[in-house]
């Protein structure tokens, strides 16, 4: 029998040195040697050796940049990951629609499909066949997802045990509670369930947003996700926090319904019933019927249970009085539970994402102003930069993080 290898041998180090390179040159997409050599503080025969040992293995290619992006002097090549060990897959499940993109291991998008679900609420069986024709939509003719893809990585909405792969606390979706994603996803692709891995949908947008968004360089970040329900994410010094069973950041259930109770058993959390899009729906439809609320059902083109966050947006900004009331009312909400957060993780900053955030500079002004007096130490408030497609990204950003784990395994 041999013996373990130590955490500091030769070889582990080897091995951590090539992985370094690998991720500077992905997160670059493509780099000269020198510059290389500037970034990851090695010296010059280290990194000829790891490069050469990386193009041999097929991991990075070689080439000559256009002539357009050629510094003057002598041409340089540059390097790049490779594409020859096959793609990757990103997968978001969500209860208003399901998004597939392919990409190469450097992470290029090759083709996305989006369907959207049409349904209040969803169940299991019907959105496993969504994803199974996105997949499809993006696989090349002919060949299956088996073929294509090194690693898949799956976005839900819920908790993932990381044990167990199941599914917890996911009410906007019939049957979700209690699925093994990874297994669910694996046979109905015909994939080998040890290159399907599942993520929560708030950790990997924050992933996406951390590493190519509008948090790069922030170690200690809280992701808020405001839609129909709020989640979130933690980075702490730059690594996600996950908490014991994985369920960091599920700011939703935070003890703030401001009188405005959930319905029983529904499994919403209060803060989301209470500050979430729903909560401006409800709000705003009753604005709407109530004296004053006739530019909000104007904008409705007359039917009150159209009013949404976007409706009362749009009449904010007319300076209309009720969604002036409704949108105080709200942004108060909202700003007691971001606070909450900020005095127990003293984040360096705040990114607001989900539906939400689609009221712009306009909300996050707004909770700036509220949130000042109610906090220690004041972080930045930032919109988050992906929008809709965060998890999507992220899935993608992880699932060729994850075949790197595979092709250039630590001994």
């Amino acid at each position: 029998m041999t013996a373990d290898i130590l955490p500091d041998s030769p070889q582990r180090a080897r091995a951590r040195n090539r992985r370094l390179v690998l991720d500077v040159v992905r997160r670059e997409g493509a780099i000269t040697r020198s510059h290389l050599r500037s970034i990851v503080n090695l010296s010059k025969t280290a990194v000829k050796e790891i490069c050469d040992g990386l193009v041999a293995d097929d991991l990075l290619e070689e080439f000559m940049p256009p002539a357009s992006e050629r510094k003057q002097g002598r041409p340089a090549l540059s390097l790049r990951v490779s594409g020859k060990h096959g793609d990757v897959l990103g997968i978001d499940i969500g209860a208003d629609k399901v998004i597939a993109r392919s990409a190469t291991l450097a992470g290029t998008t090759i083709r996305t499909r989006e369907l959207r679900t049409r349904r209040e609420k969803p169940g299991r069986e019907y959105l496993l066949g969504l994803v199974e024709k996105a997949v499809d939509a993006v696989c090349e003719p002919g060949r299956t997802a088996a073929e294509m893809f090194l690693t898949v990585v799956v976005s839900t909405p819920g908790v993932v045990d990381p044990q167990t792969h199941r599914v917890s606390l996911a009410p906007q979706i019939v049957g979700w509670d209690g699925i093994d994603v990874q297994a669910a996803v694996a046979d109905r692709l015909g994939l080998v369930r040890e290159r399907v891995f599942v993520e929560r949908q708030t950790d990997l947008s924050i992933q996406a947003e951390s590493a190519a968004g509008a948090a790069r360089g922030i170690a200690d970040l809280l992701y808020v996700q405001l839609g129909i329900g709020i989640g979130g994410a933690l980075l702490t010094n730059g690594r996600l926090f996950r908490g014991w069973v994985g369920a960091a950041g599920e700011l939703g259930y935070l003890p703030h319904d401001f009188g405005d109770e959930s319905p029983r058993g529904s499994g919403i959390g209060p803060w989301e019933w209470a500050a979430g899009g729903r909560a401006w729906a409800r709000h705003g439809r009753t604005a709407a019927l109530e004296r004053g609320g006739g530019r909000l059902l104007a904008l409705a083109d007359g039917v009150a249970e159209d009013v949404d966050a976007e409706i009362v947006f749009r009449a904010v900004k007319e300076n209309d009085p009720a969604a002036l009331d409704v949108f105080s009312r709200l942004t108060h909400r909202i700003a007691v539970g971001v606070a909450s957060a900020i005095c127990v993780f003293n984040p360096e900053c705040v990114l607001i994402a989900g539906g939400l955030s689609n009221g712009g500079d306009l909300l996050i002004d707004a909770l700036r102003e509220q949130i000042t007096p109610l906090v220690p130490v004041m972080p930045q408030i930032r919109l988050a930069a992906f929008g809709g497609e965060s998890c999507v990204v992220g899935a993608v950003h992880k699932a060729c993080q994850r075949a790197l784990d595979i092709l250039n395994p630590l001994p």
